[in-house]
This record gives C-alpha cells, sequence and structure tokens, in this order.
C-alpha cells in the first residue's frame, strides 16, 4: 500500500484537501491527511484528518489551548515545529511513503519546514501560491529536494486552472514514489565533496579531474549560499568522507551577517571539523563581496567593484582588515578538526583577476595571511604556501595531489 502524507490547512484550504485526496485515492494510493491549521474556524465542509490539528500540537509538545494565544508569526512558528516532529516521525516509522504539501505563503512555510526533515531522494513535492513573481526560493526549499510547483491560482475553491495544477501535482509526487529513486546510495564507496564557483572554476574542475583519474570519486557545490550548506549537511549525513574545501566565498557573506549574492551557509568547514574527515582548505574567493545594487556598502566606490552577471551582480573588494578578519575565522574553525586538516595558499592571488595589474591583485594581504595562518594554527594543521595564482593549473595539479595524501593518511586510499 503506497500512502501519500498530505499536509495543508483544512480550516481555509478543505476544497483543495478534498481535491486532492480523491486525486490520490483514483492513482491507487492512500491519502494521510495532517491539518495544520492555526485559524479557530473549522472547515465549511466534512472532511476528517488522519491526524487533526490538535493532534499535531500534542505530538510536537504543544497544545491548541497554547497556540491560539500566539500571534500569528508564532503560532506558524509552533506548528512547523510540530509539524515537522510529526513528520519525522512517520519517515523513521516507514508509515508513509511521499509528502504532498500545499498553499499559500503561511503552508508553504510550515510546510517546508516539516520537509525538509526529510532525506534527499524521499519524494516530497509542494503547491504553492508563492512560487512564482520575485521570491526568495530559500523559503520554499531552503537544502532540500523539495519539487515546487507554481499554483498558478489562488486555493480559494476548486476551478478548471487548480483541478489541473492540483492533479498534476498529485501525479508528480505519486510518480516519484513509484518511479524515483528514494535513497542516496553511496553503494559502499567514499565520496569527495569540493567546493567552487565561477571565480574558482577552472582550478576546482581540473583538480576534480585528476581526482577522478585516480579512481577518486567527487561531487561538487556550488559556493552561492546554498551549497556549502548541503555539503555540511551531507558530511553530517555520513554522504561525504573527504572535503577538498577550495572556495569558501560564502564565508563573506556570514562574516558581513547575511549580506550578498551568497549568504545563507553560515557556520562552514565546522561540519568537517567535528566529523574527523579529511579536509583540504583554501581561503578561495574570499576577497570579494558579491553584491546587488540593493546590498551596496556606503563604501562602494572607495573599495572599487567590477559588475558581473550584466550589471545584476557586483564583484566588491573587501579591505585588508575583513579579509585578515575572514582569515582568523576560518583558523577558529579548523582548529576544531578532529581529521586530518591542511590549508593551500596561492600566494599570487585568491580567484579569478587576480594576477598582477588585474582588480583583485593583493599579494601583500595574502603574505600577511600566511603570516597568520602560521602563527594562530594549531600544531597538528600545516599551511602549504605557494608562489602561484589559483588560477593556475600548475595549483590545480597541487591540490589534487594533497588530496589524494590526506585520503592516503586517513586510510582512504
Amino acid at each position: 500500500m503506497t500512502i501519500i502524507a498530505v499536509i495543508a490547512s483544512f480550516d481555509t484550504k478543505y476544497h483543495e484537501v478534498a481535491y486532492v485526496q480523491q486525486q490520490i485515492e483514483e492513482l491507487g494510493c492512500t491519502p494521510f491527511l495532517i491539518d495544520i491549521s492555526t485559524g479557530p474556524n473549522p472547515p465549511l465542509i466534512a472532511i476528517t484528518a488522519d491526524i487533526p490539528r490538535d493532534d499535531v500540537l500534542r505530538m510536537g509538545g504543544s497544545s491548541w489551548e497554547t497556540i491560539k494565544k500566539l500571534d500569528k508569526g508564532n503560532a506558524i512558528k509552533s506548528m512547523s515545529d510540530c509539524v515537522s516532529k510529526v513528520i519525522y516521525t512517520l519517515h523513521s516509522e516507514r508509515k508513509i511513503d511521499g509528502v504532498l504539501g500545499m498553499g499559500g505563503l503561511q503552508n508553504t512555510i510550515i510546510c517546508s519546514a516539516a520537509l525538509r526533515q526529510l532525506p534527499l531522494g524521499f519524494p516530497k513535492f509542494i503547491c504553492s501560491t508563492i512560487a512564482s513573481g520575485n521570491r526568495y526560493f530559500d523559503t520554499v526549499v531552503g537544502d532540500k529536494d523539495i519539487t515546487v510547483m507554481p499554483s498558478i491560482v489562488d486555493f480559494a475553491g476548486i476551478n478548471p486552472i487548480s483541478e489541473v495544477v492540483l492533479a498534476n501535482s498529485v501525479a508528480s509526487v505519486v510518480g516519484m514514489v513509484k518511479y524515483g529513486k528514494h535513497e542516496i546510495d553511496t553503494h559502499g564507496k567514499h565520496y569527495i565533496g569540493a567546493t567552487l564557483m565561477g571565480i574558482t572554476n577552472d582550478t576546482v574542475m581540473r583538480a576534480i579531474n585528476n581526482l577522478t583519474v585516480k579512481g577518486e570519486n567527487v561531487i561538487s557545490f556550488h559556493s552561492t549560499g546554498i551549497g556549502g550548506r548541503v555539503l555540511d549537511s551531507q558530511i553530517r549525513d555520513g554522504n561525504i568522507a573527504a572535503v577538498m574545501d577550495l572556495c569558501l566565498h560564502e564565508m563573506t557573506a556570514e562574516y558581513f551577517g547575511g549580506l550578498g549574492y551568497s549568504k545563507g551557509a553560515n557556520n562552514r568547514l565546522l561540519a568537517a571539523a567535528e566529523m574527523g574527515i579529511p579536509s583540504l582548505i583554501c581561503p578561495g574567493g574570499i576577497d570579494f563581496a558579491c553584491l546587488s545594487k540593493e546590498d551596496f556598502f556606503d563604501d562602494e566606490d572607495k573599495r572599487g567593484f567590477v559588475w558581473h552577471s550584466k550589471d545584476y551582480l557586483t564583484h566588491t573588494r573587501l579591505w585588508e582588515s575583513e579579509i585578515l578578519d575572514i582569515t582568523r575565522t576560518i583558523i577558529q574553525r579548523v582548529n576544531c578538526a578532529k581529521g586530518i586538516t591542511e590549508i593551500v595558499l596561492p600566494l599570487g592571488g585568491l580567484r579569478t583577476m587576480s594576477r598582477p595589474g588585474e582588480f583583485f591583485f593583493k599579494p601583500d594581504t595574502i603574505k600577511k595571511m600566511k603570516v597568520i595562518f602560521d602563527e594562530e594554527l594549531k600544531p597538528e594543521i600545516v599551511c602549504k604556501a605557494f608562489d602561484l595564482n589559483f588560477d593556475d593549473p600548475d595549483f590545480a595539479d597541487i591540490c589534487a595531489n594533497e588530496m589524494l595524501a590526506l585520503l592516503e593518511k586517513g586510510g582512504l586510499r
């Protein structure tokens, strides 16, 4: 028996829930209805939840008496926490095969929180009114593989448009359940996680290719806010056995309190340090901020910047003091490492456009970084500096060879 959990607010989305229930049954599956209503009014049509609102709250450690006294924001937060625990338990006990959430902003926030408790590969789907227009997609998917369908129309009753959208949403999640691959399987192999973005791409790709030729398996992560976050989660889940972390650009956004295009991957480096996996670290890309016009620094013109992505984003230079602050944060985190860790530092530049005469050429700053690494890293961690630019093919080859050496020391070769 294939069971599809349906998460929605029954007090406002009762028409849609009834329709989705019918569609799931017509496809030969069993709907399992979960009510996440936070309003005081019952649905206007009779519909029975498998887990009613009061039970969702009780199972999550709260109650309707508690939540009804909260303002809307805190009520959403409380319901999100409770239904997340419910979904986590249902999955852990293998009582559901897929999940479909639906609704507007409030429902999407609550559903997304719950679906993020599920592992990569498990079928998870949201049909949402906010999955369109000028929206920040992190609200909907976070760092998980949540499939999203824009509802096109508002959820306020069934009509020809909502019928086809919801029917296709049901068909999609049922298709994933019946024909998809539902969990990550490393097939007994170890995988190296690698970080890169456009300004470090060529070197990291060359290093990855070198590792692949030597029989290693590499998964790459884009260092623009979500990539580092997913890498760290996969390290903690045990799917990544070593890291070649050569692009730490996301740490610049964290340094400025979540400013810029690469925000969202806080606490980089700590997952690898705490899990004790072999780690090759390079501070590639920590010398600039990637900003939209709305995020410009007050002293943007003094810092200097170049336009990237057709006048949509800038690469803005950081002051030396900021780069050295980020360097110290790198050191604080890698000093927590329980496993073999090494720093590689290209003295000639940390990204593209950093050769002599180019915009991000800062050799004196990198020399100061080297001094700080030497003085503040714990004795077990070596910092190897090279008279090369990050973008030099020779540096890529060095990174691959150093990674292979770390794997051997860590018993992975």
